[in-house]
């Protein structure tokens, strides 16, 4: 028996992801519903069905426009949002729900089952009582089999509750991801829970809500065990709890939550316009995810080097710098849009400069990248004039830069036409401190 296979030489494989290429041109809206690989499958699969043994010279114009009949049929066919559910290891206690724009976070003992087409009785079994969990046991005995134990999550979500168990991930993204393919709905769904999980860090500072995490990307274990014997024979061996939010009460927690909403609803926004694209100003609320996306990614750190890489180039992708050059020109700039701070004030009682410190935020992030400094250091790289920044110091400006913009953001958004821009951004900022501070520096001045 023959067998005949139909493919593609290799440069028809490439253009084909041409021909792809030219229905989600970059930046555009179908770029972010489906990637160049699987639009590229879908044509080729279209051709071998319209086009198996047909040349080159026998296509008509016709062929071409049913062609893109169908292309534009499928991208038509992704209008349909997505429910995704991401396990996320958060805090360790259950608090009520609560959203971050459009994600609600549950703890797995407030999963709404019955939305999900599954009773409440099939998700939590109840395991048998009595007489019948004494046959139960002995007939498993006679058979010498073990004991089958009713699985919670039903026959759906049983290997969701095995992920989240293995996982230490007890709380869950409820993520809805419009018009996007299969593949890339399940990529948004991640990102936009790890950018949500970044609001939540944002809100609530400490090293303890570092190891905060989606638990299919970055989520560490939550206990590790170290042993060690020194030369002398001395034996030390120790283990530590290493969950998130670990020392914060319930009750803390559920009251933190509740106060920092007004401003997870304000990052929210900033979430939700990335992932509906419907944003007012879609390229400011992309930098600000892309931003919160490498300040989460930060925090995942365990070398203060790589950290404060990346969370200067949180604060650069924030302000779209460009360059290293661009990088400073903003960073300078936000500390006086945000703090009223020209570059030769001194931050705080200290005595460094506003220039000195953007100096030094660059130059450990530059010198890490480019092997100047070594990576693998305790210590952070000094700039020019031999000054240094701590880990905490780069934190706090980042995570103070990200949650002043988007509030800023919402401002802004309000106003009858708001350009798409950093710098239209920075100059209504500065004109509307200017124009409060216009009575007060009247008053001052009057008779």
């Amino acid at each position: 028996m023959q067998q005949t296979a139909t493919g593609f030489t290799g440069a028809g494989v490439t253009a084909v992801g041409a021909l792809a290429k030219t229905y989600r041109p970059s930046l555009g809206p179908n770029s972010r519903r489906a990637s160049n690989a699987t639009l590229a499958k879908v044509i080729g699969e279209e051709m071998i069905r319209a086009w198996a043994g047909r040349t080159g010279a026998a296509l008509t114009q016709s062929d071409f426009a049913d062609m893109d009949r169908v292309v534009g049929d499928w991208f038509a066919a992704l209008a349909q949002v997505r429910e995704h559910i991401v396990p996320c290891t958060l805090f360790p206690y259950p608090v009520p729900s609560f959203s971050v724009g459009p994600i609600t976070f549950r703890h797995f003992s407030e999963m709404p089952v019955e939305g999900f087409g599954v009773s409440h009785d099939e998700f939590w079994p109840k395991q048998p009582e009595g007489l019948r969990l004494w046959a139960r046991d002995v007939w498993a005995a006679l058979r010498r089999r073990p004991v089958r134990k009713a699985e919670v999550g039903g026959f759906r979500f049983s290997s969701l509750t095995q992920f989240a168990t293995e996982r230490a991930a007890p709380w869950l993204a409820f993520v809805r991801v419009p018009g996007r393919s299969a593949p890339e709905s399940v990529g948004a769904a991640d990102l936009a829970a790890d950018i949500a999980l970044a609001a939540i860090q944002l809100v609530s500072p400490g090293d303890d809500m570092r190891r905060v995490a989606r638990a299919s990307g970055r989520a560490g274990p939550i206990w590790r065990v170290d042993v060690s014997r020194a030369e002398d024979g001395t034996f030390t061996a120790g283990s530590k709890n290493l969950s998130p939010a670990l020392a914060r009460s319930q009750d803390l927690i559920e009251q933190h939550m509740k106060g920092v909403a007004p401003v997870l609803d304000s990052m929210g926004q900033r979430l939700a316009g990335f992932l509906d694209a419907l944003s007012a100003v879609p390229i400011l609320d992309e930098a600000w995810c892309n931003a919160a996306y490498w300040y989460h990614e930060a925090l995942a750190e365990t070398l203060d080097t790589v950290a404060v890489a990346k969370l200067e180039t949180a604060i650069e992708v924030l302000f779209r710098a460009e360059s290293m050059s661009g990088s400073k020109r903003r960073l300078t700039e936000s500390f006086e849009v945000f703090f009223g701070l020209k570059p030769g004030d001194k931050i705080g009682s200290g005595t460094v400069t506003v220039e000195q410190f953007v100096e030094s935020i660059t130059t450990a992030r530059s010198r890490v990248l480019h092997g100047t400094w070594p990576t693998l250091h305790l210590d952070l790289a000094a700039n020019k004039s031999g000054q240094t920044i701590s880990y905490a110091d780069v934190e706090f400006l980042t995570r103070t830069l990200l949650v002043s913009m988007s509030v800023s953001l919402d401002d802004y958004v309000a106003t009858s036409s708001p350009v798409d821009t950093t710098e239209a951004l920075f100059a209504w900022i500065l004109a509307q401190r200017a124009q409060a501070a216009a009575p007060a520096a009247a008053a001052h001045t009057g008779p």
